[in-house]
């Protein structure tokens, strides 16, 4: 009897790991279409109705990215209940999976524009904002599902030198993260069961006397199997920052919550119909992707295709690709090294195919 209820523990042992995988609970493949409303928050934390808006992101494609094999979602939002399919899209996500562990790429996107701002009004001499926080862009494990219920754990640790108005202060960035107890939540898309996790970005003062906490951020998250972020609350931030001379600030919170799923492509290609596809990441910096179909329906002949990058005043600023192609698809690589901060436009033209859609440098 012993020697059944061992070989039992061990047949079901595998299940039980197989079961705490983080990639499961991620959509399995491409395609997958999350809808989410977005309430922005007072300085109570109650929603303000008049800002709602709709978000939508769409699991892409599997590719590589920053060393790590990446699963790339692309995001669209805008304030509208249903967002139609010729909006762009306008941020990029990636995650990795390893074991138990969920990576996010961790990337300054648009908060380049704040450090930037920062940077001009010349708070602090001799430190740049935009530098800093470039500096931590990097693959980190948010979300670890084999970790302890309560049990923080530290993403990143980073002390730096601040000056402000002639006085060095030694601050400490941290990225930190906690797995909460499991709980059922109710959405617009059913009931699930979830996992849940808390990551904080703290920055603090450190005296001589120990470390100062001056803000956090703190974010909580709820995931589902096979169905990845269905809830994520991000409370409004009240900064005081008295300590530096600068007074108080506050940055409102959001509240996302799913409201419906699909697990069908939104830009459905068409089979007699030449395709191109929306740059990524984008925005970018410096590098982006663009990627393009010319289906079997034309196999029968190459295609004369012309793909062609633009300034936001038409002028021509690069030809990507001039030469005939046959029915595949194909991805070219853009880099905007050389280039300003702007919006430009990328034209593809193969025979009476004509289209053109945006895209955002950030640097």
């Amino acid at each position: 009897m012993k020697t059944v209820f061992t070989l039992l523990c061990f047949t079901l042992l595998p299940l039980s790991i197989i079961a705490q995988q983080a990639s499961d609970y991620f959509p399995a493949e491409t395609g997958f279409v999350w809808n989410y409303r977005v309430a922005p928050l007072d300085p109570n934390n109650n929603e303000i109705d008049t800002l709602v808006y709709a978000r939508q992101d769409t699991f892409a494609l599997v590719s590589n990215y920053k060393n790590k094999l990446a699963n790339i979602v692309l995001s669209k939002s805008g304030f509208s209940q249903t967002l139609p399919p010729i909006q762009l899209y306008t941020d990029t996500l990636y995650f990795n999976f390893d074991g138990t562990d969920a990576y996010e790429y961790f990337s300054t996107g648009s908060l380049e524009v704040l450090m930037a701002q920062l940077d001009s009004a010349q708070i602090a001499s001799s430190f740049s904002f935009i530098n800093f926080i470039r500096s931590l862009q990097n693959w980190y494990p948010v979300y670890k599902f084999g970790s302890n219920i309560n049990s923080e754990y530290t993403l990143l640790s980073k002390d730096t030198t601040i000056n402000i108005n002639g006085t060095d202060f030694k601050i400490r960035f941290e990225y930190l993260g906690t797995r909460l107890n499991d709980e059922n939540i109710s959405t617009g898309a059913g009931i699930f069961n979830c996992k849940k996790f808390l990551s904080e970005w703290k920055v603090s003062y450190v005296s001589i006397i120990g470390p100062f906490k001056i803000l956090s951020t703190e974010d909580t998250i709820w995931i589902a199997p096979g169905n990845w972020i269905v809830k994520d609350i991000i409370p409004t931030n009240n900064i005081d920052l008295t300590v530096f001379q600068l007074g108080q600030i506050s940055i409102p919170g959001l509240k996302t919550e799913l409201q419906a799923i699909t697990d069908v492509k939104p830009d459905v290609i068409n089979p007699h119909t030449i395709y191109l596809s929306q740059n990524y990441p984008n925005p970018f910096n410096p590098i982006t992707k663009i990627r393009y179909t010319i289906p079997d329906a034309v196999k029968s002949h190459n295609e004369l295709v012309k793909l062609k990058v633009y300034d936001i005043l038409g002028n021509e600023v690069v030809t990507l690709v001039n030469e005939e192609k046959p029915a595949g698809s194909y991805e070219v690589e853009f880099s905007g090294e050389n280039l300003t901060s702007g919006v430009y436009f990328y034209k593809l033209q193969a025979g009476s195919y004509v289209e053109t859609k945006k895209m955002v440098l950030l640097k």
